[in-house]
């Protein structure tokens, strides 16, 4: 059996970054590109892993741009897949999605599990509903939607039925869920892990994941392709992603060869200058400049999204520092959709000396005490209001009744205010 189909997540159409329209735009030309790709390279199928729409609620324009991309597909006589991802959830009070409203107007198969108190049932798709489709003789799609922190758990019990299924002429089978596999962006908790996934190894052939917008695969089993369009500023280092073409043969070993391929999108710049060594706000300005013009040198592309970051500690007062010409440096240089400047810089007078040779506690309390010395109330004994400080922490922290730590806390003031030792 041989098939080709093409895999892709996470196009948020609708989404109004930073309430741009063109923004918006963005994320649909994104999304029809990858559309044509599958036309061009006659697809047996696509498949959709969650989060076609930015949000639950969608305007009519975002609606009419996801109609035209799916009936392109149609009239090509290529199936579209899906599931229902986080953002597109049908409200908990109504009876239909935009999804639902999709498969009904049969644009798409949205797949998903039948689930009762007692199990899991996989019966085929019909009449808008069912758990697997065959889009090719011998090969085989299931589906199911995003269920959040319950996904582990509809995991082993998905696994449960596909041991029960009967697979009798099925030679390839995909499973395609809107999920994320841990520790693929650290931060970002709420994942599977990869001993929760396998339970689904020994009956499946490709795992087809959404979700995480930063693409990964593992095994030669898990892929996911990334999100066509940039969400947020944090994706712009992420690498290259878009979309999976996938081939697929039976009589070869392993039956498939994933590639995965970037479409186009709106280019981000994200720079980083650090404002210590610059002594007067006429020097900033001018080092900036430099530097945003050494970069810009680097930069190939049209129209960016620019993000300027400042960090450090600033040697002279805040007030003085004006981001405005900063931003028009940009605007100049590199003619962009949309420039921001952002201030991480902390002020001369709120830096702590300290030294590596500190402990934890050591830096603690040199930091509580340097704050104290700047307020003229609390100046002369600084040491003994910062000790004060770190006790009704303790306290705390040891699970000390509140009233004690209020009577504590206020006869210590009340001694420390009329001069007297703790």
């Amino acid at each position: 059996m041989r098939a080709t189909f093409l895999h892709m997540a996470d196009c948020h159409l609708g989404y109004r970054q930073y309430n741009s329209s063109e923004r918006q735009n963005d994320f649909t030309r994104a999304y029809l590109e990858i559309i044509d790709v599958a036309i061009d390279k006659r697809v047996d199928f696509v498949l959709l892993a969650g989060d076609l729409f930015e949000k639950r609620a969608i305007d009519p324009l975002t609606l009419v741009h996801a109609i035209n991309g799916l009936e392109r597909l149609k009239q090509a006589s290529i199936p579209c897949l899906a599931v229902e991802g986080n953002h597109e959830r049908t409200y908990y009070r109504h009876s239909i999605g935009w999804m639902n409203f999709l498969a009904e107007r049969q644009l798409l198969a949205l797949l998903n599990p039948k689930i009762d108190d007692r199990r899991v049932s996989l019966p085929p798709y019909g009449n808008q509903y069912g758990a697997y489709v065959e889009p090719v003789p011998g090969l085989r799609v299931y589906g199911m939607r995003y269920f959040g922190i319950s996904t582990a758990h509809f995991v082993r019990r998905v696994a449960d039925a596909l041991a029960e299924a009967n697979s009798h002429n099925v030679e390839y089978t995909i499973f395609m869920a809107h999920a994320g596999v841990e520790g693929v962006v650290p931060p970002q908790g709420g994942g599977i892990s990869h001993r929760e996934l396998a339970v689904l190894r020994p009956y499946v052939d490709y795992l087809a994941l959404g979700h995480i917008h930063k693409p990964y695969s593992f095994d030669n089993w898990i892929y996911n392709p990334g999100s066509p369009e940039t969400n947020s500023l944090t994706e712009s280092a992420w690498p290259k992603r878009g979309y999976y073409l996938v081939e697929v043969d039976t009589n070869t070993e392993p039956k498939h060869s994933p590639v995965l391929h970037a479409n186009s999108r709106r280019p981000f710049v994200r720079l980083f200058f650090e404002v210590d060594a610059c002594e007067t706000p006429g020097q900033l300005l001018e080092e900036c400049r430099r530097y945003i013009k050494r970069r810009r040198r680097e930069f190939r592309g049209g129209e960016p999204v620019v993000e300027l970051r400042l960090s450090g500690v600033l040697p002279f007062d805040r007030s003085a520092l004006a981001t405005e010409p900063l931003k028009q440096i940009i605007d100049d240089l590199y003619k962009p959709l949309l420039s921001f400047v952002r201030s991480d810089v902390l002020g001369a007078e709120f830096a702590i000396d300290s030294n590596n040779q500190q402990s934890r506690s050591e830096l603690e309390r040199q930091i509580i005490v340097d704050l104290l010395r700047r307020d003229i109330r609390f100046r002369a004994r600084s040491a003994k209001w910062a000790d004060l400080a770190l006790a009704v922490k303790q306290a705390a922290i040891s699970g000390d009744p509140a009233d004690a730590i209020l009577e504590k806390l206020a006869s210590e003031e009340i001694r420390l205010m009329e001069g007297k030792e703790m």
